[in-house]
């Protein structure tokens, strides 16, 4: 009934207003066409080269057919990483350039395996297949920049779940000590002193244990390290205990070092009767991670890192040989398990140390 009273009225119009209802009727229905695929518009009125120029109608179709991405690109600053998809084209605009969504959305996308930053580092988790070289190209960092900052990379091979640390820039990681300066750390790598400052954040200047990432410089050999200050220390027979049990390295290092390895959860004693001054049992605390220090009666102290559980309390008395902690691998640790005690000495010289 309604169709033949539309005819009807057709057939009582003039060819001009056929004609004009007609048009109105198309526009209409390209109009809808457009709500629907909003980027077609941008198809339609330009040259675009990954298409090979301006759309056919014959192709229309297709276009309105393929997965193209609406209004979900990532803005990021163009000195992105390595190993992403930067978008090809003139559409970088104002220092930033346009990464494929994939990059981020991928689960194998190298940013989804970050796990969090410590200071100006951050920690990757590895994955399935990832290899060294691989993993370098992605974060553009040298392979060795990875192996110097993982010890133990130079004697075990990646296995998925391990944790590595990265640098943001190909280099080192030096932890800062007791009288250092940045002046005297830039002499120490033979780097300028601002190329330091690029990649650290350094408003609340220098603290002791505090990692600084050193832009393109190489470790420092054993004998640049200056022992001589340690060495000049009063020596102080039979007064500290072996705080734990284990393989003492025996190598003298910042502070007044030396390392002794053990599986986690071996038990830590104090070395010394004394006071307990800071007990910190969470936190990276400068690459220490759960750490202790015991002020002694002859004016030394010593401090015992990275350890897995700490029995004592600030401002607690204790006696040689009292259990005070755990051996663990908290903070800034290296090797298979990176489960040792580091025992520094304030005050004396280390009677630990071996060279």
């Amino acid at each position: 009934m309604y169709l033949k009273l539309i005819a009807k009225f057709f057939g009582n119009l003039t060819k001009a207003n056929k004609i004009l209802i007609s048009v109105v009727l198309v526009v209409l229905a390209v109009n809808l066409l457009l709500m629907k695929q909003p980027i077609l518009a941008d198809l339609l009125s330009q040259n675009n080269p990954q298409l090979g120029g301006p759309v056919a109608n014959a192709d229309l179709t297709n276009i309105l057919n393929q997965k193209i991405t609406d209004g979900k690109e990532q803005a990021v600053s163009n000195t992105g990483l390595n190993g992403f998809n930067l978008a090809q084209s003139d559409e970088e605009l104002a220092g930033f350039a346009l990464v494929e969504d994939s990059a981020f959305l991928n689960s194998a996308g190298p940013l989804k395996n970050i796990l969090t930053k410590r200071e100006n580092l951050m920690i990757y988790k590895v994955q399935a297949g990832d290899t060294l070289s691989e993993i370098a190209k992605n974060f553009g960092i040298s392979a060795d920049t990875i192996r110097w900052a993982n010890q133990s990379l130079a004697t075990h091979s990646l296995k998925p779940g391990q944790e590595i640390i990265l640098l943001p820039v190909s280099g080192v990681v030096h932890k800062v000590k007791e009288g250092e300066t940045l002046e005297s750390i830039a002499n120490l790598y033979k780097i300028d002193i601002e190329k330091i400052k690029k990649y650290n954040e350094l408003k609340g200047g220098l603290a002791v244990g505090m990692n600084l990432v050193i832009p393109d410089a190489k470790p420092l050999s054993k004998s640049t390290y200056d022992t001589s200050a340690y060495k000049g220390l009063p020596k102080i027979s039979d007064y500290f205990a072996l705080p734990t049990t284990g393989w003492n390295w025996g190598r003298l290092h910042p502070y007044n070092a030396v390392d002794i390895a053990n599986s986690c959860g071996t038990p830590v004693y104090a070395a010394a009767d004394g006071l307990v001054i800071k007990a910190d049992d969470s936190g990276y605390n400068g690459g220490y991670g759960q750490f202790l220090k015991i002020e002694h009666p002859n004016g030394t102290a010593t401090l015992y890192a990275h350890l897995s559980k700490i029995f004592v309390a600030e401002g607690q008395m204790v006696k040689q040989g009292e259990l005070i902690g755990n051996i663990g691998n908290t903070g800034n640790t290296h090797g298979y398990t990176g489960c040792h005690l580091h025992f520094e000495v304030y005050g004396a010289q280390n009677p630990f140390a071996k060279y």
